[in-house]
């Protein structure tokens, strides 16, 4: 317990507040396209937190996120509402935004090189309310060092059960290990 909480009388029987609780983590195990998760416990979890590392295809390729309110059976291609910025090691930077894509960006690379990303969902278990990203990735696309951060919102209110990490051209992973948390009394 931080000293400043037990100043303010904190001590024993509260909830340890941010904790990451492991949800699940998924490792490369053969040539797919997509890696989904099903059991997200959006009840218990109101923020979840998703570490995307060392991931690769075998070419370049486009990567994003997408939800599902059916637990993975299909996943919701219309109304995310996007917004990122992106800067490379030369200072030059770029905006992208678009009120109607078909997924959450997270980035893309002409190479096959790693890509690291973080992103922050909230509200996925609330059907009153909207489901949010907020994102941070880098890459190395053949020595030209690539960053984007953004956020996003998917502009319709349902219970979200499930999250999809994809290739948005269908190429192959050749790498990766992704984890999802929950937040925990977030």
């Amino acid at each position: 317990m931080p000293l400043g909480a037990a100043r303010f009388g904190l001590l024993g029987g509260v909830a340890d507040l941010g904790k990451l609780e492991l949800i699940e983590t998924q490792t490369y195990s053969s040539a797919v396209t997509s890696v989904e998760f099903t059991s997200i416990q959006e009840s218990t979890y109101n923020v979840h937190f998703l570490t995307m590392n060392n991931i690769q295809f075998v070419s370049g390729s486009n990567m994003d996120t997408r939800l599902s309110t059916n637990g993975g059976t299909s996943y919701i291609s219309t109304n995310y509402a996007i917004a990122t910025l992106s800067g490379n090691a030369s200072g030059t930077f770029s905006e992208s935004k678009n009120t109607n894509n078909n997924s959450f960006s997270v980035y893309g690379a002409s190479s096959v090189n790693p890509q690291n990303a973080y992103a922050y969902f909230y509200n996925l278990g609330d059907s009153s309310k909207y489901s949010f990203q907020t994102l941070h990735s880098t890459i190395d696309d053949d020595s030209t060092y690539l960053m984007r951060f953004g956020s996003g919102v998917l502009t319709q209110t349902n219970v979200v059960n499930a999250i999809e990490v994809r290739s948005s051209t269908g190429i192959n992973f050749s790498s990766f290990d992704i984890s999802l948390y929950g937040i925990a009394e977030s």
